[in-house]
């Protein structure tokens, strides 16, 4: 892997993806003239969404696979059909549900209407945080843009704002595509690298749009998340921070889903918390199944995983042999009674192994 960007966005190798530093389970993948057949979806994974004439055929919405096109030009009566970044910020309002799992977000051009569909959907967390406050601010821009690429520069009154609002949102998306407007000016868009062009654009955007910074604190990449008994979740999380600071800024995203945390600081060092106290079972259940999978757990020397009922961590001496996505598989699997027999809990050290600070 690569970073291409200093920012929040990078770009990964192998296939080149784009993706946000911290939400990078959406993966970008930005290829000129990539077209989709109807009869080609299957070869691509669930939970991904063609935007703006990836997809060849009409615009279509499939529930069962979570593959989605967002589109106004094949199919579809242009004449009174959204620009695609309004289709996107149409199915962020309908609870598209972007923090499950790996997302793919396919586009072919990236032009602004495409990218700031892409940019909705990489950004789902911040613009739904606190009631959908910084989707409210950055709404009136994306309708204008909408306005503009599916109707034209002449039919203002459809963005519903008044005429000097109208105004001063259309100087920002000018400057939003000035770079653009230049290279296809002087003959350089159809040979400009997409990925470096999009990485810039995303940037922009996030200037605009997000003027005084995201709502949430830095410092945190969700890698993954499993689902738990009674609607609950447990989530996979790469950060420097502690396991409090983390636990508290996952608390208003998940609200009172949030059960049980897998904090990844690299090197196998990792840290368990148990965010839901009546959970039938507790993290001393995780330890011994974790032991029984771990090849770096040596018990005669006390190098395990343990600690308390609702804290705990990797062993100390070597860190865990496992991935976070292993261990948080593990974590999913004893809560939902999948465990293989666990370790007697007198096995687990009393005290954390991992520094919950």
């Amino acid at each position: 892997m690569a970073s291409s960007s200093p920012e929040r966005y990078r770009l990964l190798d192998d296939p080149p993806v784009i993706v946000a530093q911290d939400w990078p389970s959406i993966m970008l993948h930005v290829e000129r003239g990539h077209a989709v057949e109807p009869g080609e979806r299957d070869k691509y994974p669930d939970q991904s969404i063609f935007l703006d004439g990836v997809y060849t055929g009409p615009a279509f919405l499939d529930n069962e696979r979570r593959q989605y096109s967002l589109d106004h030009h094949a199919g579809c009566v242009r004449a009174f059909t959204l620009a695609t970044c309004e289709q996107a910020t149409v199915m962020l309002m309908q609870g598209l549900p972007l923090w499950e799992g790996e997302w793919h977000v396919y586009v072919n051009e990236p032009d602004l209407d495409a990218m700031l569909a892409a940019w909705v959907l990489m950004n789902h967390h911040a613009l739904t945080h606190d009631d959908y406050a910084m989707l409210r601010k950055a709404m009136p821009l994306i309708r204008v843009e909408g306005v503009i690429d599916a109707y034209g520069f002449d039919k203002a009154l459809l963005s519903g704002l008044p005429r000097r609002i109208y105004e001063a949102h259309k100087k920002r998306i000018d400057k939003l595509r000035a770079e653009e407007k230049r290279l296809r000016n002087e003959g350089g868009w159809d040979t400009v690298d997409v990925q470096t062009f999009s990485l810039g654009l995303l940037e922009r955007l996030d200037a605009d749009l997000f003027p005084r910074g995201l709502p949430r604190s830095g410092g945190i990449e969700t890698q993954d998340q499993a689902a738990l008994p009674s609607r609950k979740v447990a989530v996979l999380v790469r950060s420097t921070l502690g396991i409090y600071e983390v636990e508290e800024q996952l608390k208003e995203p998940y609200k009172g889903e949030l059960a049980a945390i897998v904090l990844d600081k690299g090197d196998g060092r990792m840290t368990l918390r148990l965010a839901d106290a009546f959970l039938p079972k507790n993290l001393r259940d995780v330890y011994g199944a974790l032991n029984q999978s771990d090849p770096n757990v040596e018990g005669e020397d006390g190098n395990a995983w343990g600690g308390s009922d609702d804290i705990g961590g990797s062993p100390r001496r070597t860190g865990s042999g496992l991935s976070g996505k292993q261990v948080l598989d593990v974590v999913s699997s004893v809560f939902r009674g999948n465990d293989e027999p666990a370790a007697p809990a007198a096995q687990a050290p009393e005290e954390s192994p991992a520094d919950p600070g």
